[in-house]
């Protein structure tokens, strides 16, 4: 039952978020067609002024989840509710404070930013916008608890799909019926926020009637203690942002909005990347915690063991595909760049993609921190490497020529030595096994990834691709073979046997 509920959990949320990428992927060529590099920019780079107003609610928020379902797994009702309303009524204040600072800073946002003068009043516009649906999303986050303590993150992704389709046809509305305006993609969002917090409400009141919101189970006790353990999941936020979150920031400040612009575009198939395995995070997270819970630490390792092989099996395919034909894929998705433009934007890819090629083979590992409230570690690991990459930025964009090149390329060099040397190792002891326990697995990933690559490359030198029809086919062609590589090459027999299996079952 285990393994088919981690099925279903797995394949609505991959679906939940190819929706949401073919939104991004439609919406972003009409922007930058319509309005420029630097206005898609903006929109990139309020996401991430989000982001850092929600380090500040990863204190509570982060480990709120986790304890409330172990509090439920023991019938320990009372807990479970006292942690479930302080975390509602904490959210609402934090919402206001956001709100109320983020007036401030969009009133002065020209003198702290680049901001074209024709765009000063979209790009007001787009960032208030953004603070409230990160009020709105701050309200709904408790909402989803009920789904991730019964293990159905499915319905989840069910409800993210439903909003999904929802945002996308009302963008399509928009920039068909009026002038493009960048902030047409925050009221879409903004919209979709509030269907998911009436649909998740009656969600949780169905999955778990136990948990009710009152104000007299409001619990400072339960505050400090999610605290207690959640300021390390802001302290690693925040040094998770000094790395790779602050780039479009820096290039605004350093460089320039046009910049910032191209660097936005770049990343689009990275942060799609990283969405995705955030994905799957959501995914093994509940069961990891059960398993936790339950003292079940042999049934934890193999799990843990076989999410890197899943992980690693889903990912690497399309990145080695994104290596091999970005540049067809950039030249057909923003047809009126220059060759040298479609180069520029093909180098920054692959620089920021170069992360999430070591991620994807071990990055369901980072889980275990919060599974065993060990957080210590890994916080200043990543705390000490943001301070050096963020040092090591500035240093090269003041002292060389490398520009925007150094912008993307210093913090995916500063992250692969971390996760590479640090997140393994970490995960063993957080367990109190062997330190190498996860490491065969993780490096027949990074062995597996490279030798494709080196195939898709030779591949891609023989093949010409000039419309969309061609590159679907080949891509789809090539994907199948590289599954089928990936599959042969990865799993050994008993796995492949419990792989056909379910899926001759599901069939």
């Amino acid at each position: 039952m285990g393994n088919k509920r981690l099925a279903i959990n797995l394949i609505s949320n991959i679906v939940s978020f190819i929706i949401q990428l073919a939104i991004s992927f439609l919406i972003t060529p009409i922007i930058v067609s319509k309005v420029g590099d630097a206005a898609f920019g903006f929109v990139g780079l309020a996401n991430n002024f989000v982001s850092y107003a929600t380090i500040l609610t990863i204190i509570i928020n982060s480990m709120a989840s986790r304890f409330i379902t172990v509090a439920l797994v023991n019938k320990e009702y009372e807990k479970a509710n006292k942690f479930y309303s302080s975390v509602f009524i904490v959210n609402v204040v934090l919402s206001a404070i956001i709100l109320l600072s983020s007036i401030a800073f969009v009133a002065n946002i020209s003198s702290l930013l680049d901001v074209p003068d024709n765009l000063l009043f979209d790009v007001q516009l787009t960032f208030i916008l953004s603070f409230i649906n990160l009020a709105l999303s701050l309200i709904n986050t408790v909402f989803n608890v009920a789904a991730f303590a019964k293990n159905r993150v499915d319905q989840t992704a069910i409800r993210n799909i439903i909003g999904n389709i929802f945002r996308a046809i009302l963008l399509i509305i928009l920039f068909s019926l009026f002038n493009a305006r960048i902030y047409y993609i925050i009221v879409a969002s903004l919209l979709m926020s509030a269907y998911l917090i009436i649909s998740n409400m009656r969600l949780s009141k169905k999955l778990v009637p136990e948990l009710k919101i009152s104000r007299n189970n409001f619990d400072l006790g339960s505050i400090i203690i999610l605290s207690k353990s959640g300021i390390w999941n802001a302290i690693n936020s925040l040094s998770k942002t000094l790395l790779t979150g602050l780039d479009l920031l820096i290039s605004n400040i350093f460089i320039g909005a046009d910049a910032m612009g191209i660097l936005s575009i770049a990343k689009t198939i990275p942060n799609s990347i990283e969405g995705l395995l955030a994905t799957f995070t959501n995914t093994f997270n509940p069961h990891f915690v059960l398993l936790y819970s339950q003292n079940k630490i042999k049934d934890l390792i193999n799990e843990v063991n076989f999410s890197l092989k899943i992980t690693a099996f889903i990912m690497l395919v399309p990145i080695c595909e994104i290596i091999a034909f970005g540049p067809a894929f950039f030249k057909l998705w923003l047809p009126l760049k220059s060759d040298l433009e479609i180069q520029q934007l093909q180098i920054l890819s692959i620089l920021s993609l170069l992360p999430f090629i070591i991620s994807s083979s071990n990055y369901t590992l980072t889980i275990l921190d919060s599974v065993t409230n060990k957080l210590k570690r890994p916080v200043i690991a990543t705390l000490i490497m943001s301070i050096m990459s963020s040092i090591t930025t500035i240093v090269l964009l003041k002292c060389t020529d490398f520009g925007i090149y150094a912008v993307a390329g210093v913090s995916s060099i500063y992250w692969i030595v971390k996760v590479f040397f640090f997140n393994t190792i970490n995960a063993a002891y957080n367990l109190n096994i062997k330190w190498n326990c996860f490491f065969n697995t993780f490096l027949k990933n990074l062995v597996l990834c490279f030798i494709l690559t080196i195939i898709y490359l030779f591949i891609s030198k023989y093949l010409i691709i000039t419309s969309w029809i061609s590159f679907i086919c080949i891509g789809l062609l090539v994907g199948i073979c590289g599954y089928i590589f990936m599959f042969l090459s990865l799993f050994n027999k008993e796995e492949k046997k419990k792989v056909l299996l379910k899926i001759k079952k599901r069939g």
